[in-house]
């Protein structure tokens, strides 16, 4: 059994560290019934970061 990491898997990882990381900076750690963004999939980051990021962007056009 191949052990060694797969391009895809390095991907994903590196782009859930990503959401994470720009999620952290958003001040968003974790969800509504509390589960961290750590823990979350690809697929859910990519949904809340998405949503985090257009809330911001209406609450700026609110001032």
């Amino acid at each position: 059994m191949n052990l060694q990491p797969t391009r895809l898997r390095t991907s994903v990882h590196e782009r859930k560290q990503y959401l994470v990381h720009q999620l952290w900076k958003l001040g968003y750690t974790q969800d509504r019934i509390g589960k961290k963004t750590e823990d979350m999939t690809l697929t859910e980051l990519e949904q809340v970061h998405i949503n985090v990021k257009c809330q911001k962007a209406r609450e700026k056009d609110k001032r």
